[in-house]
């Protein structure tokens, strides 16, 4: 009866001359189906990419696992910079997985002042090992502190604190440092101007030369950062780091407590903050399954108030209410198919083209972006398909099975 049903299905999606109301019926279940499908493809394109994007450029700014200045476990006070031994830098290199390596980075509060202004920033220098493709990424004209010649006091600002400040290239500000108690001053020279769009970082970030951010303290530095580590190794390493730093504190062998911080707790705001956006993304898809599945369900019984004779017919030669109802829920399928050829074409097109030409703008000062960030997941889009035809399937069974169950009788007074 499965072939029967098949067959008769293709038969009256076939003919031609069908009633006003059913066109219409298609036509709105069509393109009910294919709206539905393009909103929810591009929702998701679009907060994959967002997430994707914001979660790139705060690990830029901040390390995937730090060791931090050591803690007092009798005060509960925490060091601001410490002095890295080389004890601590073997216990911390022989437990990074392949391709990780460790770096030593100082964070130093700094006042850059000119002649009419100033502006309190962070000066940012990493030792070597440093991977420096985000910062060159994010670079407009200039070169990085590593890379100047004679860069031995030189800095790289951002974009807007360039403007706030009146600086460019070859332009040389004051940079004082609080240093044990005392103010020291060295005179900067900008080697290069910046840009994440990212204004939470960029008006507050320096980039600056490792002689520079040491202010005559070489020997002291904020954290030994760990880069290179896969995500989803970040919680795994740093559990594994913790325990390992607690273990040789208490064996003596290290002299001070540090504790293990990752980028989920200093970007804690950020990533709270991208999981919300999921949330949205349920709301949307809920709503969007409404919209198909109305759409889809009254045109279902235009359809079939339309073809009230057929049924009453088929019934009176034997039908099963089952065959009855696997027609109609089959010629329901072929218009969930048509709806979702046209909503890939509508939702993946317009996805691709957004991710090539960058056509749709953003204001970089509430969302961090200069455009609409599209991230196109294979995978995904093949699971919301199927979840999608799925769905659909479910939601006609209820209409078909009642009207499989019209009687002939009935059918032969409504006529």
């Amino acid at each position: 009866m499965n072939g029967f049903a098949s067959f008769f299905a293709r038969r009256i999606g076939a003919r031609r001359g069908a009633a006003a109301s059913t066109r219409t019926g298609v036509v709105i279940a069509v393109a009910g189906v294919a709206l539905a499908l393009a909103v929810m493809e591009l929702t998701l394109c679009i907060v994959t990419g967002f997430k994707s994007e914001i979660r790139r450029k705060v690990m830029g700014f901040q390390a995937p696992v730090s060791v931090t200045a050591p803690y007092d476990v009798e005060t509960g006070h925490t060091a601001a910079e410490f002095v890295l031994t080389p004890g601590l830098r073997r216990l911390v290199d022989g437990r990074l997985p392949a391709g990780a390596r460790s770096v030593v980075t100082l964070r130093r509060p700094a006042i850059i002042k000119t002649d009419g202004d100033f502006a309190a920033v962070e000066v940012v220098s990493r030792g070597p090992g440093h991977d420096p493709a985000f910062e060159e990424g994010n670079l407009l004209r200039g070169r990085l502190p590593q890379g100047c010649a004679g860069g031995r006091d030189s800095i790289v600002i951002s974009r807007s604190l360039a403007r706030k400040l009146g600086l460019d290239t070859a332009a040389r500000p004051y940079v004082f440092f609080f240093v044990d108690g005392e103010v020291r001053t060295r005179r900067a020279t900008v080697g290069g101007v910046y840009c994440s769009d990212f204004s939470d970082y960029d008006d507050n970030i320096v980039y600056g030369s490792p002689a520079l951010a040491a202010a005559g303290r070489p020997e002291l530095v904020t954290s030994l950062d760990i880069e290179g580590v896969p995500e989803g190794e970040i919680m795994p390493l740093a559990d594994t780091l913790q325990a390992r730093l607690v273990q040789a504190y208490r064996a003596g062998t290290l002299p001070e407590l540090h504790p293990v911080e990752t980028v989920y707790q200093s970007g804690a705001m950020y990533f709270n903050w991208l999981e919300l956006l999921d949330t949205n993304v349920v709301v949307i898809f809920v709503l969007m399954l409404c919209v198909a599945g109305f759409t889809l369900v009254s045109s279902l019984f235009i359809i079939i108030l339309d073809r009230m004779s057929t049924i009453g017919l088929l019934r009176a030669l034997g039908a099963t209410t089952g065959t009855v109802a696997g027609i109609f829920v089959r010629v329901a399928m072929r218009l969930v198919g048509a709806g979702m050829v046209i909503g890939n074409v509508l939702g993946l097109g317009l996805a691709l083209l957004q991710d090539a030409t960058h056509l749709l703008p953003l204001d970089p000062g509430m969302y961090y972006l200069p455009y609409v960030p599209v991230q196109v997941d294979w995978w995904a889009m093949g699971a919301l398909n199927l979840g999608t035809a799925l769905a659909a399937w479910l939601i006609l069974i209820l209409p078909a099975r009642l009207a499989s169950r019209v009687q002939p009788g009935a059918v032969m007074r409504y006529e």
